[in-house]
């Protein structure tokens, strides 16, 4: 989990926030697990967490350069499909990475 650091005045805000995000289909298989928690407060940010803490991702499912998801994917945030890298999130979001094509 993310650390938890007092506020000045005694309010506690999160240094770090931690996402799970959950894979399917070619992601999952690439990274032979079925979630991984990474760092982040946008999906841009997760998006290169994720490549980070699992480099087989690069170039298959993200982009190697930027992070950012290579055509052909999208996130699934609490329900929405998006690709916008601004989206917030926080650690109680549901986050999928699935193939934009049907059938996943």
């Amino acid at each position: 989990m993310s650390a938890v650091t007092p506020h000045p005045v005694g309010i506690e805000t999160r240094a770090e926030a931690e996402v799970e995000v959950e894979l399917f289909g070619v992601p999952r298989m690439l990274a032979g697990r079925r979630s991984l928690l990474v760092a982040g407060g946008t999906l841009g940010e997760v998006a290169a967490s994720l490549r980070s803490v699992c480099p087989v991702l690069g170039g298959r499912v993200l982009d190697a350069e930027s992070g950012w998801l290579l055509g052909g994917y999208t996130f699934v945030v609490d329900e929405r499909f998006t690709r916008d890298a601004s989206c917030p999130l926080t650690p109680e979001a549901s986050v999928l990475l699935v193939s934009s094509v049907a059938g996943g």
